[in-house]
C-alpha cells in the first residue's frame, strides 16, 4: 500500500518507516501522485471534502490523534473511507499535565520563576494547597477517570458530571452531580475532559463560568471549542474567577492579537498535552496497527461507522 504521512509524527521517520514495513511511506515534502496514495496518516490536518476528491483510490484515513474532528466523515462514509482514530495513547500523558497546570496555578510557579530571573525574591501573597479542594470533572471517559485518580491520591474531592455514569468514578469516590451548572458551582478547580463534537461546543458558557466560584480555576486539556473562549476571556478580566489553565485554544495557533495573552490569571500552553515521546511512539504503533486491522477487516479503533 502507498501511504501519505501529512505531518510529522513526532518520531523518526526511519522508525515509522521500519513498523510499517510492507508498505510503501511517502512524507509530505516528498513528489507522489495522488492517484496512487491508498492511505493517508494525518494528525489535525484538514481534510474536507475538496482536499479528499483529490485522492480517487483512498481508502484509509489514519489519524494519529484522539480527536478525528479534522476529517470530513460524511464525505467519508459516502466514499466508502474508513476513518481510524488513535484512542487512550496520551491518557497519562494529558493527565499529568492537567495535574501540573492545577498546581501552577494554585502555587503560581510560572510567577515565581519569573520573579526570580528579574532578579527579586517576594512572590508577595501565600499559595494554595491542593489538598482537600474540590475538583470537578467534566466527562469521566478514560482520561477523565485517570485525572480522578491523580487528583485523589493528592487528597482531593471528586465530583463530576457526565454524559455516561461510570463504576470506576464512583469505586474511587467519586459523586456524580445532576448538572453542567452544579459540578462549576461546586468545584474548586474544574477541569475539562470531553470530546469535541457538535454536543460540546461551547459547553462551557457564560452560564457555567458565572456559576464557578471567585477562587475557582478553570482547565482545559481537552479541545478549545468546548469552552466559549469570549465568555471566558470576559470573566477572566473581570476577576469572577481566579485563573485557568489553558493547553488549547478555539484557534490554534494562538493568535498575537488573542487577549488571553495579555491576561496575568492564566497559565497558558501550546497545545503539548499529549506531546511526550512515550505517548508518541504509541500513538506511531497503534496508527500501523489500525492500517493493517483494515486488511483485516477489523473495525477496532474506527470512527466512521
Amino acid at each position: 500500500m502507498k501511504v501519505l504521512v501529512l505531518e510529522e509524527l513526532g518520531i523518526q521517520r526511519s522508525e515509522f518507516i521500519s513498523a510499517a514495513s510492507g508498505n510503501e511511506v511517502i512524507w509530505f515534502d516528498e513528489e507522489f501522485d495522488k492517484s496512487k496514495i491508498e492511505v493517508i496518516v494525518t494528525v489535525k490536518t484538514k481534510l474536507g471534502k475538496e482536499i479528499l476528491e483529490l485522492y480517487p483510490n483512498l481508502k484509509i484515513i489514519a489519524v494519529a490523534f484522539t480527536g478525528y474532528d479534522s476529517v470530513d466523515l460524511e464525505y467519508c462514509r459516502n466514499n466508502n473511507i474508513a476513518v481510524y482514530n488513535v484512542p487512550a495513547y496520551s491518557t497519562n500523558s494529558v493527565a499529568e499535565l492537567t495535574i501540573a497546570l492545577a498546581i501552577s496555578l494554585l502555587r503560581e510557579i510560572p510567577k515565581g520563576n519569573d520573579i526570580i530571573r528579574k532578579g527579586q525574591w517576594n512572590l508577595g501573597k501565600a499559595g494554595i494547597e491542593l489538598f482537600g479542594k474540590t475538583v470537578g470533572i467534566c466527562g469521566t471517559g478514560t482520561i477523565g477517570i485517570r485525572v480522578a485518580q491523580i487528583f485523589k491520591v493528592l487528597g482531593c474531592n471528586i465530583i463530576g458530571w457526565s454524559r455516561t455514569q461510570r463504576k470506576e468514578f464512583i469505586d474511587l469516590g467519586g459523586k456524580y452531580v445532576d448538572s453542567l451548572e452544579e459540578l462549576c458551582g461546586s468545584s474548586d478547580i474544574v477541569s475539562i475532559h470531553v470530546p469535541a463534537n457538535s454536543g460540546t461546543k461551547a459547553l462551557i458558557g457564560k452560564e457555567q463560568l458565572n456559576k464557578m466560584k471567585p477562587s475557582a480555576h478553570l482547565i482545559n486539556t481537552a479541545r478549545g471549542p468546548i469552552v466559549d473562549e469570549n465568555a471566558l476571556i470576559q470573566t477572566l478580566k473581570e476577576g469572577k474567577i481566579a485563573g485557568a489553565g489553558l493547553d488549547v485554544y478555539t484557534v490554534e495557533p494562538v493568535q498575537p492579537d488573542n487577549p488571553l495573552l495579555k491576561l496575568d490569571n492564566v497559565i497558558l500552553t501550546p497545545h503539548i498535552a499529549f506531546k511526550t515521546e512515550e505517548a508518541l511512539k504509541r500513538r506511531a504503533e497503534i496508527t500501523i496497527q489500525n492500517i493493517n486491522s483494515y486488511y483485516k477487516g477489523s473495525t477496532v479503533n474506527r470512527v466512521d461507522n
